[in-house]
């Protein structure tokens, strides 16, 4: 059998049920709403710019589209290894992979993805 304990366990605190209560003269929304101090700050212009303005350059006068072959010669010993993900890596001299992702167009030359 086990020891005594000395301490008694305390019962649940009761929370009492707050009540809420609204009126037609609450202001406080309105108030809320009107307060556009935030457009002011640093960071929201500068999450906004990044929202608003894409990321990514478009060719001067060109379609983003496009896709540029950079190994037209199959006579180079370039090796492209296919990942799981379903693109092609660059395969380097010591083993290591090039981080760029390559797609493999139908003539069997490959090229650099770009989203």
């Amino acid at each position: 059998m086990g020891g005594f304990w000395p301490f008694k366990k305390k019962p649940p605190e009761t929370e009492g049920q707050k009540i809420v209560t609204y009126s037609a003269d609450d202001n406080s929304s309105e108030e809320l709403l009107s307060d556009r101090s935030h457009i002011e700050d640093e960071q929201y212009k500068a999450a906004l710019d990044l929202l608003t303005k894409p990321h990514i350059e478009m060719p001067d006068g060109g379609d983003p589209s496009v896709v540029e072959v950079l190994n037209s010669d199959t006579s180079s010993n370039l090796e492209y290894v296919q990942s799981d993900d379903g693109y092609w890596y660059l395969k380097k001299e010591d083993g290591t992979f090039d981080p760029q992702p390559y797609l493999k167009n139908k003539d069997g030359s490959y090229s650099k993805y770009s989203s």
